[in-house]
């Protein structure tokens, strides 16, 4: 039998998050102990199943006894995780992906009850799964869309009647977010979006020169790490190189035109907009700063390797009132632009979560505003696809504050299950503002 440790790192994972479920947030795997093929499958257990959370638990719910939200969440776990061995991950032989978690059920303290209950959840899975399709419907009720375009043909219909659930269920995606992207954009395209977000998301870089192990995007001057480059040796080699999705480099090219003597980078995150910053404006003052400190951190590191640039303790911005000529704000936001690189989002968007998050975001802006020269420029930039986090700044500034918007753009996500990586990019929305 396989070491069955690595699942038990995704069992106990997804238990908590269980516990937790639709408040889902980034946070690692434990895999302390575990060698690096080891660790590998514990993350990638964990990673499809928070992707695929609502699929997985439409399957288990099919084949269960009893009300989902009624099993102990460690039992819930466990079962997530033996499921998304079945459907999602490849070369693991199912009585592997079974008995290991039904011995996981025992070893922790679950009654022979409960792990034979695992067991026939588990089996009967197997039985729903069928066949191997090489194109699969991601709109069907009897079909299992895979990241790369494959999937299962299912022995019954599992998937909801209603098209918008089905759609959740499906692609992963809490129902509230679909049904507002149906209302908002249509069927075709919301579908669209829904079924971009179970494709794998590839590292893109902007800047680098053509070589063996990076392959020309779509877009001019972009390329994307070929499996198995190490993007570390990669930046190496290409000093002026940096990872950035073409649709987050958009934001940045909104300021070129632009003459700031000096620049801010508010929520700097790990610099990598303010490295492009830099670059668009060789002649400017690029300073950064980040409120949460492990990204300070890493802000801190690109500061010392790029004399361009100047990290700034958060504490001291009010000593720069009415220095800055153009800033830019990365806000936090939801996240609904790049759903295929934040997992976790897709399970906790809400209304009562967007409504804090347009607090926090005008929170944000309210804080800065001291610091802007007079007619400073804003750049205004989010990874969300909501009008509430996007198009709705803008007039709220242009009401309150006086603010003139310049110009806007919403790019959405492009890439669908099975494209090749060289067609994918994220979405985002960005606004270029000058205050008065």
């Amino acid at each position: 039998m396989a070491d069955p440790r690595p699942r038990d790192a995704a069992c106990r994972f997804l238990g908590e998050a269980a516990r937790d479920y639709p408040n889902l947030f980034p946070r690692p795997v434990d895999t302390r102990g575990l060698d690096d093929r080891d660790r590998r499958l514990a993350e990638a257990i964990v990673r499809v199943s928070m992707i695929r959370w609502s699929t997985l638990t439409a399957l288990i719910d099919h084949v269960l006894d009893r009300d989902w939200d009624k099993v102990d969440p460690k039992v819930q776990g466990g079962l997530l995780a033996g499921a998304a061995q079945l459907f999602l991950l490849d070369k693991i032989p199912d009585h592997a992906a079974v008995a290991d978690t039904v011995e996981w059920m025992k070893r922790n303290g679950h009654h022979r009850g409960t792990a034979g209950m695992v067991n026939a959840v588990l089996r009967r899975l197997v039985d729903l799964r069928g066949s191997r399709i090489e194109r699969a419907e991601g709109t069907a009720r009897d079909q299992l869309l895979l990241s790369n375009g494959s999937g299962w043909q299912l022995t019954e219909d599992v998937f909801a009647e209603d098209q918008v659930s089905r759609i959740a269920q499906q692609t992963g995606h809490c129902e509230f977010l679909v049904r507002r992207w149906f209302v908002a954009l249509g069927k075709q395209d919301a579908t669209k979006l829904a079924l971009h977000g179970l494709c794998e998301a590839p590292i893109i870089l902007h800047g680098a020169a053509t070589e063996p192990g990076l392959v020309p995007h779509d877009e001019v001057g972009y390329h994307v790490l070929a499996e198995g480059q190490s993007p570390a040796e990669v930046l190496a080699r290409h000093a002026s190189a940096v990872i950035q999705d073409p649709a987050a480099s958009e934001a940045g090219r909104r300021t070129i035109g632009l003459q700031p003597d000096v620049i801010l980078d508010y929520c700097a995150g790990r610099g990598t907009k303010t490295l492009q910053l830099a670059s668009l404006h060789p002649g400017s003052r690029v300073l950064a700063t980040e409120v949460n400190q492990s990204r300070f951190n890493d802000l801190v590191r690109v500061g010392e390797q790029d004399d361009r640039i100047e990290v700034i303790e958060p504490e001291t911005l009010r000593e720069l009132d009415e220095k800055v000529d153009l800033l830019v704000l990365d806000v936090p936001c939801s996240n609904t632009g790049v759903l295929a690189r934040r997992p976790e989002a897709r399970s906790r968007f809400s209304s009562t979560g967007l409504e804090d998050l347009v607090g926090i975001q005008r929170q944000i802006v309210a804080d800065s505003i001291p610091c802007l020269s007079p007619g400073a420029h804003v750049l205004y930039t989010t990874c969300s696809l909501e009008p509430e986090e996007n198009q709705s700044m803008p007039r709220w500034l242009e009401k309150w504050h006086g603010w003139e918007l310049v110009d806007e753009s919403r790019v959405l996500p492009a890439g669908q299950p099975g494209d090749p990586p060289s067609s994918y990019h994220d979405g985002g929305y960005s606004a270029l503002l000058q205050a008065r």
